[in-house]
Parts: C-alpha cells; structure tokens; sequence
C-alpha cells in the first residue's frame, strides 16, 4: 500500500511540475541552501548542481516521475526506491521547515520499498524478475 501511495504522489507532482514548466528554479533556490549543507553535499552541489541548473532539475523532475510510476506499477522496485531515497535525502539538506520533514518521510518510504522488495508479491516484478537478468532489478528469481 505504501509502495502504491507514495508512488502515484510522486508521479502525479512530477507530472504538475513539468505541465507548469518548471525551469531552473528548483535548483536554483537551493544556493544558500548547498553553501550551509554538511562537506561532500556542500561541494557536490557548489560544483556540479548549481552548474548546470537545467540539467538537474530536469533530472530530478523526470527521476520523480518515472520512479513514481515504476513505484506505482511495482516495477524495478530495488533500484528505484535506492535512487529516490538518494534524491530525497540530497532534498532534506536542501530544504528548510515542512518540505524538510516531507523529504525525510517521502525518502525513508521509498527506502523501506526498496529494502522490502515491495513489488515482488503483487507488482511488476513477479514478472520481471523471472524474465530480466539479476543485474537489471536487483532481485534474485
């Protein structure tokens, strides 16, 4: 159930946000945000995020969707919930107040999906897992 709810608010906010054109703002709002973040966040975002503001929020735009969707449909839920939960945390220490605590629960939730192999009894990867190699759903048929 969690798998299906976080994955379908994901997916459906994903999809507002790139219909309403979101450009670099996402990204871009976050300068103050990097410059107060801990060592290796600080320097990642000082070097490469805000270098290429466009590129980034595409990614985190489009990751969020797909993820979503995969997460929805219970596809790939391994490796999809690992990179969700990597994109919220980089949203924890970039965010401030409630979005802060909705990047803590929304990360931790796609973390206990990916940990829990939440779309291997009733999703997606029933079937994926007999039919892909090891390599690509992180599962074992």
């Amino acid at each position: 159930l969690v798998r299906i709810l976080v994955g379908g608010l994901l997916a459906v906010q994903a999809w507002n946000m790139l219909q309403g054109g979101a450009g670099e703002e996402p990204v871009t709002h976050t300068r103050e945000a990097y410059a107060a973040a801990p060592g290796i966040v600080k320097g990642f975002g000082e070097s490469v995020v805000l270098v290429h503001p466009w590129f980034f929020t595409k990614l985190a735009l489009f990751g969020t969707l797909l993820g979503g969707m995969a997460l929805f449909l219970g596809a790939f839920t391994r490796p999809v919930g690992f990179f969700l939960a990597f994109l919220f945390l980089n949203m924890f220490f970039v965010s401030e107040g409630t979005d802060r605590l909705l990047a803590l629960i929304l990360g931790a939730c796609c973390l206990a999906c990916a940990i829990s192999r939440a779309g291997v009894r009733s999703g997606a990867d029933v079937f994926l897992g007999e039919r892909l190699p090891v390599w690509v759903t992180w599962t074992r048929a």
